[in-house]
Parts: structure tokens; C-alpha cells; sequence
């Protein structure tokens, strides 16, 4: 008979596989990595000619203001609880590393845990909001060119199931935000 506290901690345990929350840029193309990671966006290859990058809200509010730039980008409504990073120094960084002004990519969002949550993305080219009805993150993974494996949905052909939160180098940008007052 198993007794109470080792039930208790399977299912911390289980409920803590089950968790999902990233916040992250999915960009189409090439990219130059080196300076990518001056800025701290450490590509990771999704196929497909997608690159994941991870962020949060600190990051982009920290780049929006060392950047000083006061424009955001348009996001469709529906974001319910999530916290969705739309400020335009997310397009600077970008046209910055891809080296042109031209610049395809998504935001997408994941707060789950065991198994209640939800999703958001949006897709862009440059500062434009390419549709507001790509707003989950298989309708932008599509839309960016996934072609889901069979038996699979876009998120899962291209991995990101196995990311399971934003790494550590991010909590940096927490202090750095509040430094600047932002």
C-alpha cells in the first residue's frame, strides 16, 4: 500500500512534466548567428527554414527601451491572461540579425499545466500583422511553411513540445527591465 506522501509527490511530479509555458520568436530564413547572440537570441533549428528563439516580456520591454522605441505591434484581441510581448524593438532585433528589412516571423505564447492553459501567436511580415486568424501556434507554424508529419499537429512535427519553459539566461532582463524603469 503506498502511503500518502509518496502519492502526493507522483503527482507534483506528473503535474510538473505536464507544464508548458515559453514565450518565444519563430523566424523564417537565415539569420547571423553571431550577432543573434549579442543580443542573447540563441537559434535553435525547428526545420523547415524556422528558428526558435526564446524571450519574454522583460526581454522585449528592456529592448524597447534601450532601443528607444515607442511603437507595438498589432495583435489580434484574445490574449486572455497570457502576458503577449508585441513591442516593435522585437522587429528591430530581427531585421537586425537577418541583415535585411525584410522579416517573416511569429510570436507565440504557451502557458499550460496539466493539461489547462492556453496558446496565443501571431504572424508578421516586418511590422505588419499578417492576419488576425493565425492565432493559435499550429495555424502560424503552417502559415510559416510546416507541413505536419502524419499523426501529428504543426507544434509537435517541429519539436516544440519538448521545451517546456523559457531558459535561465532570460531571468536576467527581469532586473535589467526594472533598472530602466520598464
Amino acid at each position: 500500500m503506498l502511503n500518502k506522501a509518496f502519492f502526493v509527490q507522483i503527482v507534483i511530479n506528473t503535474l510538473a512534466i505536464m507544464g508548458h509555458c515559453i514565450t518565444a520568436i519563430v523566424l523564417k530564413g537565415d539569420y547571423d548567428q553571431a550577432l543573434a547572440e549579442t543580443f542573447d537570441l540563441y537559434g535553435i533549428p525547428l526545420g523547415f527554414d524556422l528558428h526558435l528563439f526564446f524571450i519574454d516580456h522583460y526581454y522585449s520591454a528592456y529592448w524597447q527601451e534601450k532601443l528607444e522605441t515607442t511603437k507595438v505591434l498589432d495583435s489580434a484581441k484574445g490574449t486572455n491572461h497570457l502576458i503577449y510581448p508585441n513591442e516593435f524593438a522585437l522587429v528591430e532585433l530581427l531585421q537586425m540579425i537577418v541583415c535585411s528589412r525584410f522579416v517573416t516571423f511569429a510570436v507565440i505564447v504557451t502557458d499550460y499545466f496539466g493539461g489547462v492553459g492556453d496558446q496565443f501567436a501571431q504572424v508578421y511580415q516586418n511590422t505588419a500583422l499578417v492576419s488576425p486568424h493565425f492565432d493559435t501556434i499550429n495555424k502560424a507554424l503552417e502559415w510559416l511553411g510546416v507541413v505536419p508529419t502524419k499523426g501529428l499537429d504543426a507544434f509537435d512535427t517541429v519539436g516544440l513540445s519538448k521545451y517546456r519553459t523559457n531558459p535561465d539566461y532570460l531571468d536576467k532582463y527581469a532586473d535589467l527591465a526594472d533598472e530602466l524603469g520598464v
